[in-house]
C-alpha cells in the first residue's frame, strides 16, 4: 500500500483547540497505560543514549506526552541514571499543561512555546524523540526534521505503532470504541468533553478519521532509508526497521540516528 498524505483534522490551524485537546487527551491516556509495546524500541534507544551521553530527551510532536513519559521512565531504569524529558508540541494547550504539571513527575518539563519539529530552538538541547508523530510531516518536512537534528549534532529517534495495513486500521476503529468507554475517566474531567463525545460525537468521529489517515501516512522502513539517504554525510550512525511488539500481533517502525564521536 503506497503512502498517502491525506487530510487530518489535527493538522489544521483552524481546527477548534478544545476538540484537538480532547482528542490528544485520549491518545495520551491510552498511550501512557503500558510500556510493553515500546520495550524493543526502548532497548535500542537506551543504547543510543549511552553513546551520546545525553541526560535529557526532547519529545517533539508530544500531544499529551503519554508515550514519551513512559519511555523516559523506562530509560531511567535501564540506564541507572536520571533522564529528564521535555514535552513540546506545535499546538501546546495551556489548560492541558496546567493539569499535567500537577500529575507528572518533577523530571518532566513542559515547553509552553509552539515548537516546530523542523526547527528546534538551540536552547532546547537533548536527544530528540518523536513518538507516533512523524507521520504528520510531509516528505520534505520529515527530511527537514532529520536535517535539523543532524545540523545541530543531536541524536534523534522516532517510533510509530501504526502501519499501512487493513489490520491496523481495524485496530484504530476498535480503539475509537474504547474512547467511548474511557472518556468519563480522562483527567481533568470536563462536562464539555462528554458533550462533544456522546451528544455531539465530534471527538470520536474526528479521532476515527485521523487515526485511519495516520495509518495511511506512516513511513515504512524503506521510505525512512530514502529520507536518510538524502541527508548530507555528516558522520551519523543510523538504524531503522520494524520490531515485533511483545504480546501483540503488531510491529512498530523505528529510526534512530546518533552522531559519531568527534
Amino acid at each position: 500500500m503506497a503512502r498517502i498524505h491525506a487530510f487530518e483534522f489535527e493538522d489544521q490551524t483552524w481546527f477548534p483547540g478544545v476538540v484537538r485537546e480532547y482528542m490528544t487527551d485520549f491518545l495520551s491516556h491510552m498511550g501512557g497505560w503500558s510500556k510493553i509495546p515500546y520495550q524493543p524500541f526502548i532497548e535500542r534507544l537506551a543504547d543510543a543514549l549511552r553513546r551520546t551521553g545525553d541526560a535529557r530527551v526532547v519529545d517533539l510532536c508530544s500531544g499529551g506526552g503519554g508515550p514519551a513519559v513512559v519511555i523516559a521512565e523506562e530509560l531511567r531504569s535501564r540506564l541507572g541514571r536520571p533522564v529528564e524529558v521535555v514535552l513540546t508540541d506545535l499546538y501546546p494547550s495551556s489548560s492541558r499543561q496546567a493539569h499535567a504539571r500537577s500529575v507528572l513527575p518533577t523530571w518532566v518539563e513542559l515547553e509552553a512555546r509552539p515548537i516546530d519539529a523542523q526547527r528546534v530552538p538551540p536552547d532546547l538541547p537533548g536527544f530528540r524523540l518523536v513518538c507516533n508523530g512523524f507521520h504528520h510531516l510531509r516528505p520534505h518536512e520529515a527530511r527537514a526534521c532529520l536535517l535539523d537534528a543532524v545540523t545541530s549534532r543531536r541524536g534523534l529517534a522516532l517510533v510509530e505503532l501504526t502501519q499501512r495495513s487493513p489490520f491496523t486500521m481495524l485496530q484504530v476503529a476498535l480503539g475509537t470504541v474504547t474512547l467511548l468507554a474511557v472518556s468519563p475517566f480522562i483527567k481533568p474531567f470536563r462536562w464539555s468533553r462528554l458533550l462533544l463525545t456522546y451528544v455531539l460525537p465530534i471527538v470520536p468521529l474526528c479521532t476515527l478519521w485521523d487515526g485511519i489517515v495516520s495509518c495511511l501516512r506512516v513511513y515504512d522502513p524503506d521510505e525512512l532509508a530514502a529520507l536518510v539517504g538524502e541527508l548530507p554525510d555528516c558522520g551519523y550512525r543510523w538504524e531503522y526497521g520494524r520490531l515485533s511488539v511483545p504480546r501483540m500481533p503488531n510491529e512498530l517502525t523505528y529510526l534512530i540516528g546518533t552522531p559519531d564521536p568527534r
